[in-house]
């Protein structure tokens, strides 16, 4: 029986513990049925329903959620209501809606948690949106961290229903006789995790009819690979490491050195970890960036990353918290040639070459455009 399984879950990754629990709830089959089960599990005083409107879909969202307030009426739980302007959030930021939408939902959702006292907040997300997870980053050209998809647990956040199918909710919301609402907006393939859904999957599925099975088990040798991987880091680690202070790493740049350079990239990304909180928007191109930082010959240099800074000071890298936006410099003029730039510890060089019909090097530190389409200086 799936509430069964559900339980199983939380138990084995020891999702839940005395404290309130906000479970989120978006008024989709995935959510309902998530909060059916966790009302049968957990005490209905330590339940809280959130729920957040994100100004997209009009007066269907407001249908959303009046239809969660009543659920909430009805199972005697506390609904917790917001509002966000996605769209806005999404041009302020320059954000796809999806990742917009994700960040208005963390910051409500955590929000909420923290006014509510609970030390917990429940997802819906299945095994199915793991396998699109996976699919989404694999295409992005992640590392083995974005292929582990979607974990259990990383608190506060829990997903019970991490290891059932969709097709297992959906058969438990009929046969419990649920009510739920239909997102038009799932079928938008526009959006690339639907598209990943109803085009990528089904094509996969023609190559092996158990693929999503196959996906989300090797999803979960990655998972357990690479946590053995960090527990072997651990002393490189401590070698490398001069300060782990607040929202401040220091690393021995002579230690670094040393290091074969995916050691070094496994270190870096620990860093940047430390930092953020999380590597969201961190890319191999950043690690690169950043080893050669470490490297250079240069007493002092900065790199600005997604949401942090790094600066040499001497013979170590400090890595700290930032907003890579957050400062404001005098306008650019770039001339042929090596252009120094104090502020940001770096130098541009323009050259003029001729690349014979070949395309330009793969990598994140060149830019190629068409020379005969811009005038010198560069401004």
């Amino acid at each position: 029986m799936l509430i069964e399984k559900v339980n199983r879950t939380i138990e084995n990754h020891r999702m839940l513990g005395d404290g309130k629990v906000i479970v989120a709830v978006s008024g989709g089959v995935d959510s309902v049925v998530l909060l059916d089960i966790l009302r049968r599990i957990v005490p209905s005083n330590q339940l809280v329903i959130g729920h957040l409107d994100h100004g997209i879909r009009g007066e269907a969202a407001r249908a959303d959620a009046e239809f969660v307030v009543e659920l909430g009426r009805k199972l005697g739980i506390p609904v917790i209501r917001g509002e966000a302007d996605v769209p806005g959030l999404s041009r302020r930021a320059g954000l796809s809606l999806e990742e917009a939408g994700r960040r208005a939902r963390r910051e409500f959702l955590e929000e909420t948690a923290r006014v509510q006292g609970a030390d917990r907040i429940a997802l819906g997300h299945t095994r199915d949106d793991l396998v699109e997870t996976v699919l989404f980053n694999l295409a992005r050209g992640a590392g083995p961290t974005g292929l582990v998809g979607i974990r259990p647990v990383s608190l506060p956040y829990v997903r019970p229903l991490i290891e059932v199918t969709r097709e297992e909710v959906l058969g438990y919301a009929r046969s419990a006789g649920l009510s739920w609402r239909e997102d038009e907006t799932n079928a938008d393939v526009r959006f690339s995790r639907n598209l990943i859904r109803h085009r990528v999957i089904p094509l996969l599925e023609e190559l092996n009819p158990r693929a999503r099975e196959a996906i989300a088990r090797a999803a979960a040798i990655i998972a357990a690979e690479g946590a053995a991987l960090e527990l072997l880091l651990d002393p490189v680690w401590e070698e490398v490491l001069v300060e782990n202070g607040d929202a401040t790493v220091t690393l021995d740049r002579d230690r670094l050195a040393t290091l074969d350079p995916a050691v070094q990239g496994l270190v870096l990304r620990r860093a940047l970890n430390c930092v953020r909180g999380n590597l969201t928007r961190i890319e191999k191109g950043h690690i690169d960036s950043l080893a050669r930082l470490a490297s250079s010959p240069r007493a002092h240099a900065a790199l600005y990353l997604p949401g942090c800074r790094a600066r040499l000071d001497r013979n170590t890298i400090v890595i700290s918290t930032g907003d890579e936006h957050g400062r404001e410099f005098a306008p650019l003029r770039l001339e042929l040639g090596r252009n120094e730039i104090p502020e940001l510890g770096i130098a541009i060089t323009l050259e003029l070459r001729d690349w014979q019909g070949q395309l330009p090097p793969d990598d994140p530190a060149v830019e190629a455009a068409d020379a005969a389409a811009v005038e010198f200086p560069l401004e």
